[in-house]
């Protein structure tokens, strides 16, 4: 196994995003949700409630 740097880590990221034309530090992949349990739908669609309520957008992108 080859030890890596924080630094040489986000050079991959960066070279990976370049690769698929993503720009800037706005990117938030988009989790599908298949498996997610009940629970936690709950609990996305409060954050995106309170965030609604507050004239905001939530930070995730998430369908509950």
């Amino acid at each position: 196994m080859k030890p890596t740097t924080l630094e040489r880590q986000a050079q991959a990221v960066e070279r990976w995003k370049s690769d698929r034309g993503i720009t800037g530090r706005d990117y938030v992949p988009v989790n599908g949700g298949a498996r997610r349990t009940e629970s936690k739908r709950a609990m996305l669609a409060s954050l995106s409630d309170s965030a609604a309520a507050r004239g905001t957008t939530p930070r995730f992108r998430a369908k509950y």
